[in-house]
């Protein structure tokens, strides 16, 4: 909303917000592991660590849907959502090259004050390691962190996470090919129906001959994991992205 300067005893004006239900389609994220009954059998523990491997598909698919995600028939991921919007990238000093010590400077820069308070930093171990490696005899005031240190974990106080699947660092001259993300990511919604579900499907079964007769039992088992799942970005203005071109 805005406020406004008003004059005494005059009817105060309506500064009511507008007001929109944001709209994130949920999508069907699905795992399947078929095994024998012997398996079953032979395999201490199989059941716990066919649950683990699905955990950890779900929550590797996750990432990168979130960051790289089409939008069709998946979520769509915050670099492609801001890839797409003009309005919120900012260009590298010298496009095609890779970033220099005034380029951070300037994508903070154009983030809007609003957002700043909340803001964090995603990017890639590469693009982290580079801007690591700013400061030199000439440009002490892109020191960061020293060899020793794992990650550079702030940026003008902004905590810095990893996108393992955001771009490394690159001359490309793509607009795609965005090296870093700073925003409040407030503003990329996580749409869900409930968490990742797992059943065990009890007797898998297929027809002998395709087409025609009766589907008899295989001798296996299945576990089959599923969630619905979407995201995307419901506020591009609320993020800019580091590009090259």
């Amino acid at each position: 909303m805005t406020w406004a300067f008003q004059t005494e005893a005059a009817p105060a004006t309506d500064n009511s917000p507008t007001l929109a239900q944001p709209s994130v389609t949920v999508h069907m994220a699905r795992g399947f592991i078929p095994y024998s009954i012997e398996v079953d059998q032979d395999y201490p523990g199989f059941a716990s660590e066919m649950g683990r491997l699905l955990a950890e598909g779900y929550d590797e698919l996750l990432t990168n849907k979130f960051t790289v995600g089409s939008g069709t028939g998946e979520p769509r991921g915050i670099l492609t959502a801001l890839s797409a919007n003009t309005n919120v990238r900012v260009r590298v000093q010298t496009s095609g090259t890779l970033f220099g010590a005034n380029d951070p400077y300037a994508v903070w820069k154009a983030l809007p004050a609003k957002y700043r308070s909340r803001a964090a930093w995603l990017m890639s171990i590469g693009v982290n390691n580079a801007l690591r490696q700013l400061g030199t005899a000439n440009v002490y005031h892109a020191t960061t962190v020293t060899l020793p240190d794992e990650w550079l974990e702030y940026l003008f106080s902004k905590s810095v996470y990893e996108g393992v699947y955001m771009p490394d660092v690159t001359t490309s001259t793509s607009a795609t090919d965005g090296l870093a993300v700073v925003g409040d990511f407030r503003n990329y919604l996580i749409a869900r129906r409930g968490g990742m579900s797992i059943e065990l499907i009890q007797n898998l079964v297929q027809q002998v001959t395709a087409g025609s007769g009766p589907a008899v039992p295989t001798g296996q088992r299945g576990w089959f994991g599923y969630a619905r799942i979407g995201g995307n970005s419901i506020n591009d203005l609320g993020f800019r992205l580091l590009v090259n071109t």
